[in-house]
This record gives structure tokens, C-alpha cells and sequence, in this order.
């Protein structure tokens, strides 16, 4: 009797570590983003899941080829994987950088107090009394049309499907994004 106990106390203990958290199926996804022609580089490329999808947010960024290839983000646990969870996606793809008007300043200069207090005041100074201003960072400026990055109805890029179900990853998926900035219109294959 007591083998038995001991034999079902280990099989207990087994399924018990065995029944964390794990990543679901996740399709591989690759692709090339280019802007009037060109390849477009340092795109943040993010297929959101349509409303009643669903799948999980992911996202990449493009090299100078305009390729990227997209990941998702789970829980602290899980972290992050590459590849999406199945479904249907909204594609947006913007690229902006950030104004920084803020001084220079070393590590030495920060290290101490009055260092730490200048660049404080620095980065505070432009908010007003109704919490508006940049703080000193700056208004990132999109250097692409924003219509490609938004997630709402006014986005020209249509919605893609990713194939894939809960149970099974898909097969590997390669996109095509294609954007032109002068009629504003945008495919996605």
C-alpha cells in the first residue's frame, strides 16, 4: 500500500509541473513592407486581430530591405515568441521618429543632485497646468502618411488572414505590404 501511495504521490507531482503555462501554436509570419516602390526601413509593422478575432497583437520592425519578420507578446511568463496565433488581422505599419529637445547632458552631470534636478526641470517644463506639452521629449513626427497606422476603418490596408487554429500552428506565411504615399492607398497579399 505504501508503493502505491508513493507511486500516486509521483505521478501527482509530475502532471502538476507539467500543467504551466504554455505558448499556443504560432504560425511563422515574414514579409517586405516598401513605400512608393522603395524598400522601407525601420517601419514598425503591426497586425492587430479584427473585432470577434482571435488571435494576439504582433509586431516587427524592417531592416534596410523593408523585410521583417513579426513576433507576439504574451504574459511575464511567456514572454515573447516568434510567430502569431491564428485568425484575422488589421495591418498597420507607421514609422516616426522623436523630436528630443532636451540638452545634453553626461553621466557625470547626473550624478549629482543639482545634475538631477536640471534635467527634471528640463524635461517638465513645457507641460502646463492642464497636463498638456511634451515634457521635453518632443512630438514624434510620422515620416510616413498616419493613415497606415491607425486601427480604425480610415486605415487603407485591408484586414489579412493568418492560417492556424488553437491546436495547430499554421504554415509559414510570407506578406507583402505595399504603400504608396501619393494616393494614400495601400494592399496587403
Amino acid at each position: 500500500m505504501k508503493k502505491f501511495a508513493c507511486l500516486l504521490s509521483i505521478v501527482m507531482m509530475t502532471a502538476l509541473v507539467g500543467c504551466g503555462e504554455s505558448l499556443p501554436p504560432l504560425t511563422p509570419v515574414t514579409g517586405t513592407v516598401t513605400l512608393d516602390g522603395d524598400a522601407l526601413d525601420s517601419a514598425n509593422v503591426t497586425l492587430m486581430p479584427s473585432e470577434g478575432s482571435s488571435g494576439r497583437t504582433a509586431s516587427g520592425v524592417s531592416d534596410a530591405s523593408g523585410n521583417f519578420t513579426l513576433s507576439t507578446t504574451f504574459n511575464q511568463d511567456l514572454g515573447t515568441a516568434s510567430g502569431m496565433v491564428g485568425g484575422i488581422y488589421r495591418v498597420m505599419v507607421s514609422k516616426t521618429e522623436t523630436v528630443n529637445e532636451e540638452t545634453e547632458m553626461s553621466m557625470g552631470d547626473m550624478s549629482s543632485m543639482d545634475g538631477a534636478t536640471t534635467m527634471y526641470e528640463n524635461r517638465f517644463e513645457d507641460i502646463t497646468e492642464d497636463g498638456e506639452g511634451d515634457g521635453g521629449y518632443g512630438d514624434p513626427e510620422s515620416l510616413i502618411p498616419a493613415q497606415f497606422g491607425i486601427a480604425d476603418s480610415n486605415n487603407p490596408l485591408k484586414t489579412i488572414t493568418i492560417g492556424g487554429t488553437e491546436e495547430a500552428a499554421g504554415p509559414a506565411q510570407t506578406i507583402t505590404i505595399t504603400l504608396d504615399s501619393k494616393t494614400l492607398a495601400g494592399t496587403v497579399k
